[in-house]
């Protein structure tokens, strides 16, 4: 078990929901592996039960805690394929034949880690409105497959909401400015003609099925109709559920371009059971601008819903609903905190994660369409971040697959940070040998360059930046402080100084691209109030 996982936040969220129960804080205290090996299992298992159901719901019912659990033993083995199929560095296995593992897990999953869920992973339209886009972009991960239902060539299905939520990534639903214009870009009738007649044979019943869809193709007066659903005025004037089945045609013509990724393109049907499994995700998802005002407001019937959805993140290791209340915890022996700067960040890392998970999910199926998006931001996503290399011209490959993105490999052990501060070396590439400064090097330039408000979030202050990534990357020991501001201090003032270092062999022209997705984008920061 790494130390990150020993030292993360998980464990002060689990003894909140143990409270006073000393057989749970036992476990949280002697079981810390098997418990950081089960949260993930168990979070994409309550995803795939809502599947098996059908259902959507706003918590898990205190009186359908065993039911869950069972449906996650029973399915462990499929569970674990799809969270890990494509993973470099898999966990073990757990084995639930072994009786003791198997009653201990039962015990620790019903009584601690589906509470957990419940009180971290329920969100209501306030809590997440700003985290619409992350939100869309990672639902397309945790529902991109269903165990439930297997495909006549044996391989896992992809569920019914993939397709849908896919959709609404690729013409970035989120951005009503150029929603037509991206749209007409996405959905070329010869692009998809030749799809529809490639790949793998349909079979009959799909046919039948995308019949109405494959003559709209072919008829340009019918396809120029349907495509002005999607123009400002008209779509501006559709109601939230106009828009669902205007975005549910166009779901099917996405089945089309990920024709060969899809088992069966008739699980959709109707919509119906799309539209009751996803609807508490759709006011926020499709209808945002109806319900929001230029100042981010909700308006009053959303602001004060009970409703809430199952939040895409699992709040495992990176969560500010007991991070803030853990900093406080610490009193003064803690770093002083801006709260609200700090939940700006947290959400920043949610926002760039989420894009560039779906950034590179999207390339998997339409190179050249993502392709053409890198070219804009050529020097960002292949010079300085080293997401993508360019193998031929204007032609992209992915340097890191989505699966292998992960939030996991940016944290900092209590033994990283005391490294950094006995860090006495004084010249750039003793400097790069040190694995904790890149990581807090690399996160800070993946939010710099990924989203723009990040700089105006901390007030362009670099040494802010570096505290609140410190703060949700870092340790978060249970008793005893590491991010003191004496430390914070000490760090910060070395990695300004390794910027310095990095400016001077820039000015130089004596500089590698070794470290551009280091120091680059947060040397930019530092000399910010000097432009």
């Amino acid at each position: 078990m790494k130390e990150t996982d020993k030292q993360s936040i998980f464990w002060y969220g689990l003894h909140k929901i143990a409270y006073e129960n000393a057989q749970f804080k036992y476990y949280i205290t002697t079981q810390k592996e098997l418990i950081s090996k089960l949260y993930p299992i168990v979070y994409i298992g309550v995803t795939q039960y809502t599947l098996y159901r059908g259902i959507t719901i706003n918590e898990i019912p205190v009186d359908e805690l065993n039911t869950y659990t069972s449906y996650i033993m029973e399915n462990y083995e499929q569970i674990y394929k799809i969270k890990y199929r494509f993973v470099k560095e898999k966990p073990k296995k757990l084995n639930f034949k072994e009786k003791q593992i198997y009653d201990l897990s039962w015990e620790i999953i019903a009584g601690l880690l589906l509470p957990y869920i419940n009180e971290f992973c329920f969100k209501n339209y306030e809590q997440w409105k700003n985290l619409t886009k992350s939100y869309i972009r990672e639902c397309a991960i945790i529902y991109e497959y269903d165990i439930n239902h297997e495909a006549e060539d044996g391989k896992i299905k992809t569920s019914i909401a993939y397709p849908f939520i896919f959709t609404l990534n690729l013409i970035k639903i989120y951005e009503k400015q150029g929603l037509y214009q991206r749209i007409q870009k996405c959905y070329q009738k010869e692009i998809l003609l030749k799809k529809f007649n490639s790949g793998r044979e349909w079979k009959q019943k799909e046919l039948d099925y995308l019949q109405e869809t494959y003559e709209l193709i072919q008829n340009d007066e019918e396809w120029s109709m349907f495509l002005s659903n999607f123009s400002n005025l008209k779509w501006d004037s559709f109601d939230l559920k106009e828009r669902f089945k205007g975005l549910f045609q166009l779901t099917k013509l996405t089945t089309i371009l990920m024709k060969d990724e899809i088992s069966a393109v008739t699980m959709l049907d109707d919509g119906a059971e799309l539209y009751e499994l996803i609807e508490n995700y759709l006011p926020l998802f499709i209808f945002e601008d109806k319900i929001k005002n230029s100042s981010n407001n909700l308006n009053q019937e959303y602001k004060n819903s009970k409703i809430k959805v199952l939040s895409p993140f699992n709040y495992q290791n990176i969560n500010i609903e007991t991070l803030i209340p853990y900093v406080c915890s610490k009193g003064e022996r803690f770093v002083e905190i801006d709260k609200e700067q700090l939940k700006s960040c947290s959400e920043i890392i949610a926002s760039v994660f989420s894009n560039l998970r779906m950034t590179l999910l999207i390339h998997e199926y339409l190179p050249q369409f993502i392709d053409s998006r890198i070219i804009v931001q050529k020097k960002l996503l292949v010079n300085v971040l080293k997401i993508f290399e360019e193998v031929k011209e204007n032609r992209f490959k992915r340097k890191i697959d989505v699966e292998n993105l992960l939030e996991s490999d940016f944290f900092i052990s209590e033994e990283e940070i005391i490294d950094i501060i006995e860090l006495h070396r004084k010249n750039l590439p003793e400097f790069g040998e040190n694995s904790s400064l890149l990581k807090v090097g690399k996160i800070m330039s993946l939010m710099l360059g990924i989203e723009p408000k990040t700089a105006s979030s901390v007030n362009y202050d670099l040494r802010q930046l570096i505290k609140n990534i410190l703060i949700i990357f870092g340790p978060h020991p249970l008793d005893h402080t590491v991010q003191t501001r004496e430390n914070i201090n000490f760090i910060s003032t070395i990695f300004e100084k390794i910027c310095r270092e990095y400016e001077k062999k820039m000015n130089l022209n004596d500089l590698d691209n070794q470290f551009s997705n280091a120091f680059e984008l947060p040397l930019k920061l530092l000399n910010w109030k000097k432009d």
